[in-house]
């Protein structure tokens, strides 16, 4: 025992394999994830490496199955706003995170840049939902356990926030009554 109260960790073989698969499964994915929270691509290959360590570290508690993908995502999203945190470069990372996020959905139209500003006006916690489902791809149950949400709580807020994406977008081009003209502001997966 290192402490009086810590127990020894056991750690299989099975850990091991199954930190490893679920290292090949996701450092793609959780490495564009990084890149779009990140200031520079430096930073987010940092927080890549950290995030793999304490998954590493922890890889007798992966979660089972599909779980394990939605903990990684956790990880990795915690690491980034501990980097952002400690960072003295707060306004130039916020900069730069809104203009990662408005270069993504291709601002090169008026369109585009009426989504990033619709975007910006909701709560950190609803960009962040829309985000991981649109963007990142990932299903509500995963961006529950990234954000230690019930999955419920992130359809309820998604589909609000949708509804207010929409609406600020109407508002902003109410000449544009055709929603197919409108950019997706959907998710691929399902529940």
């Amino acid at each position: 025992m290192s402490g009086p109260f810590k127990r020894p960790v056991r750690r299989s073989p099975e850990d091991d394999e199954r930190i490893t698969q679920l290292y090949q499964d996701t450092n793609k994915a959780v490495l564009a994830f990084l890149l779009r929270r990140c200031a520079t691509a430096e930073d987010a290959a940092d927080c890549l490496a950290e995030t793999y360590r304490i998954a590493w570290q922890n890889r007798n508690r992966v979660p089972p199955g599909q779980e394990a993908r939605g903990w990684v995502f956790g990880i990795a999203r915690n690491v980034a706003r501990a980097e952002w945190r400690s960072s003295e470069r707060r306004s130039a990372t916020s900069q730069a995170l809104a203009l990662a996020a408005e270069t993504w959905y291709a601002a090169t139209t008026a369109e585009h840049s009426r989504l990033a500003d619709a975007l910006a006006e909701l709560s950190p916690i609803d960009q962040e939902i829309v985000m991981m489902l649109s963007a990142d791809g990932l299903a509500p149950r995963e961006v529950a356990a990234a954000l230690k949400l019930s999955p419920n709580v992130v359809r309820v807020r998604a589909h609000r926030a949708r509804a207010t994406l929409r609406r600020r977008l109407a508002e902003a081009d109410p000449d544009s009554a055709d929603p197919a003209d409108r950019p997706a502001i959907t998710t691929s997966h399902g529940g």
